[in-house]
């Protein structure tokens, strides 16, 4: 099975973190790590701790002068936090060697609670990605259908857990395509390669079920008031899903290991990193304004209460 990561220095207790979520569930897993200042300490680090746990690690530097001309767009819901690392992944299939086929990618702001294997084993022979579906209201979308010009019917996904079919990307020249919209489009760019990916495969992706990318707005109260065709295919499954998700991802802030996080699978994901050489989370405190925006605000309008009795433990 193969998994591609993408981090910097600051980032790679997190990318730790996920390796070892995915290494207690299943063994001999290749990794790629993608990163453009990974210092040795903890290159170090973090192969000797995949090695021990069972896996292998790969670690793919990247010139970071590549992605120089690169939109990084802040202002937009649950941008705030992300690094021209995101950008890596379109790179894929020039970075990693012809003989991967087929690749799971993993978000670091990720917590993997069951085996992956039944996710890479996922038929997408015809598709470019697997992806799991954000509501089409969901705000973390910031107007992409209007913005990019994607029709509502075709949805728009979530890009932080991809099963994706690197042979077809080969084939059909989806590096390049990228390139393209990038070169064109950059203007309409908020969501980073997220929104280039919908762009490019949204057309031709399968949708997967929630339990592989568990994002926060799953868990919600406010979900199940949902009605439009992604709630109502997820919505099917949703309470057996959000009960015992196989990948938990954390996609808005706060995230885990920010103080104000209430998440019920926070400490699942601190659990995972203190299997990982860094054990000990450095929690970040809010500034006033991340206090209002990230913790206040949400639980006093409610668009960020958590629904009652999921697990807050391993």
């Amino acid at each position: 099975m193969n998994i591609a990561l993408a981090c910097d220095n600051n980032f790679a207790p997190y990318a730790a973190e996920v390796m070892a979520s995915v290494l207690r569930n299943d063994k001999n897993v290749n990794f790629f790590l993608l990163s453009d200042d990974l210092d040795k300490n903890n290159s170090d680090k973090l192969s000797e701790m995949t090695r021990q746990m069972g896996g292998n690690l790969k670690i793919v530097y990247v010139d970071k002068g590549l992605f120089k001309d690169f939109p990084m767009p802040d202002a937009g819901e649950g941008v705030s936090h992300i690094k021209i690392s995101t950008y890596f992944r379109l790179f894929l299939p020039l970075l990693l060697p012809s003989t991967v086929e087929k690749l799971i990618y993993l978000d670091c702001d990720i917590v993997v609670r069951h085996s992956l294997k039944p996710l890479f084993d996922e038929d997408i022979t015809d598709y470019y990605l697997g992806a799991v579906y954000h509501t089409n209201d969901a705000p973390i979308n910031n107007g992409s259908f209007v913005r990019l010009n994607i029709p509502q019917s075709q949805g728009y996904f979530n890009a932080g857990v991809l099963l994706i079919n690197l042979e077809k990307w080969r084939q059909d020249g989806i590096y390049e395509k990228c390139m393209a919209f990038l070169h064109t489009d950059a203007d309409k760019i908020v969501n980073h390669d997220q929104d280039v990916l919908n762009v490019v495969c949204g057309g031709n992706t399968k949708l997967l079920p929630c339990t592989w990318n568990c994002i926060n707005g799953f868990l919600y109260k406010s979900f199940m008031s949902k009605d439009d065709r992604i709630a109502r295919i997820y919505k099917e499954h949703i309470d057996e899903t959000i009960s015992d998700p196989a990948v938990v991802h954390f996609a808005y802030r706060p995230k885990p290991w920010e103080i104000i996080c209430v998440h019920p699978y926070r400490n699942d994901f601190i659990k995972c990193l203190k299997m990982t050489p860094y054990k000990k989370v450095n929690y970040k405190w809010p500034t006033l304004f991340e206090l209002s925006e990230y913790f206040i605000k949400p639980q006093f309008l409610g668009y960020g209460r958590f629904r009652r009795g999921l697990r807050k433990k391993c």
